[in-house]
């Protein structure tokens, strides 16, 4: 029996376990891949458009060779953390189902290798982010093996007709390092500009790559269709067929808000935020607490850089919460 069981092991359900484990309460981290699992699926080579000091944790201080930090040094940062401070985690670990009695909550998880395993909590947390759970397409071909919502690095493509689906930094990113390492690149998005809202550092970059036609954009677009050898194109002159070798759909993502309501926590159905309190992070479901990138949404509200705060202000509330139990 724990006092808290954390679902999730971002930097946000990190540094919610440091805060619990400042209070001296009992809690155990159940994540269903690697640590801060979101990180390891950013480009290899990226470098965070955050400063490492608001990407820090628990207090303690990340340095970082320039002042944002790479990928690389990023994940460093998170492992020594979760050593040093002997954070509870359970990685590789997915939960299935969470029930609740009339004392506690009950998390029944499954590991790698297919055992199940039981959790018993006071209290739960969900720190699920929202990086696992990718905006699909919805067209016909959108699950074929060449359709990806995550981009690492752009050498495997070398010589490949390749559509980047998308707008916003991560698009723009791979589009650029795509090109970089030969590939032939594709870019459709349904605004009429890439060149507002995304970082300075890729600004000029896309700029020229799109005024010299070194990557063929198709503005106010959608897709239309996929197949094995080609892609279809909904542009403002009517249909566009393309050979197509592969596709980033890099559109964004959204929470698991079927996680949240399967335990009552209620959500609006258009921008997916959960419903909360601001001060305490707990949902309408007493005990239940939301912590991090979740609690946005799809709005693209919330990042590390203010997540990492939420379990603080929870871990105060657990606390007070647990000692008024007590002292009855």
């Amino acid at each position: 029996m724990y006092d808290v069981i954390i679902i999730g092991g971002g930097p946000c359900g990190l540094s919610t376990g440091l805060a619990l484990q400042e209070k001296g309460l009992s809690y155990v981290i159940i994540e269903k891949e690697a640590i801060v699992n979101s990180i390891v699926n950013c480009p290899l080579h990226m470098t965070f458009y955050s400063t490492s000091d608001r990407l820090e944790i628990g207090n303690i201080p990340f340095l970082s060779q320039d002042v944002r930090p790479t990928r690389t040094e990023l994940l460093k940062y998170y492992r020594l953390v979760t050593e040093r401070q002997e954070i509870n985690i359970k990685c590789y670990q997915k939960v299935n189902s969470i029930s609740k009695n009339s004392e506690s909550f009950i998390a029944e998880a499954i590991d790698r290798n297919g055992n199940n395993i039981t959790y018993e909590a006071k209290t739960l947390v969900i720190a699920t982010g929202i990086f696992d759970t990718p905006r699909q397409l919805g067209v016909r071909g959108d699950n074929l093996p060449k359709v990806s919502h995550y981009y690492t690095e752009g050498h495997l493509y070398y010589g490949q007709h390749v559509t980047v689906v998308g707008g916003k930094n991560s698009a723009i990113e791979a589009a650029i390092d795509l090109y970089r390492n030969g590939a032939q690149v594709t870019l459709v998005h349904r605004g009429e500009t890439v060149l507002e809202g995304i970082k300075p550092s890729l600004l000029l970059d896309m700029r020229n790559l799109l005024k010299k036609g070194r990557i063929d954009f198709y503005p106010n677009s959608s897709i239309a269709n996929i197949d094995e050898t080609t892609i279809q194109i909904n542009s403002p002159e009517g249909m566009v067929t393309l050979q197509n070798d592969y596709v980033f759909s890099l559109i964004g993502y959204q929470p698991n808000i079927s996680m949240l309501q399967s335990i009552g926590i209620n959500t609006n159905l258009t921008s997916l935020v959960p419903s909360f309190n601001s001060e305490t992070y707990e949902s309408n479901i007493e005990n239940v607490f939301l912590s991090g990138v979740v609690t946005g949404g799809i709005t693209n509200k919330v990042y590390i850089e203010d997540g990492r705060f939420h379990g603080m202000k929870i871990a105060n509330a657990i606390e007070q919460r647990l000692s008024n139990v007590k002292s009855r």
